[in-house]
């Protein structure tokens, strides 16, 4: 996600019809893009993804990546990161697994 650079900002107005066809135009020159907006703009980035026929591949705070639909991409399924609950760490999750296994 890091190498990407944002190619589409959505703006105060939201995602209109205009924006989503910019998507559409962008994805077909570049196959994947990032996709960023502002702070007070409600986004839903999977119904952007649905209106685009595009593949949602991860979602983190206010950014988006988008592939264009049908091309082969790692994982292909969107990771999408809740910033109001941390990653559980791999400490966590081994000293969770020790403990059920104490039981």
């Amino acid at each position: 996600m890091q190498d990407l650079r944002p190619t589409v900002w959505i703006g105060k107005q939201g995602c209109t019809q205009t924006m989503i066809e910019e998507i559409v135009s962008q994805l077909k020159k570049r196959r994947m893009i990032k996709v960023k907006w502002l702070q007070n703009t409600e986004v839903d980035p999977e119904g952007i993804a649905r209106q685009a026929k595009a593949n949602l591949v991860e979602v983190r705070g206010r950014t988006m990546v988008l592939a264009e639909k049908g091309k082969a991409v790692a994982g292909n399924t969107a990771k999408v990161g809740n910033p109001a609950k941390p990653p559980e760490s791999a400490r966590s999750r081994v000293l969770g697994k020790l403990k059920k296994a104490d039981k």
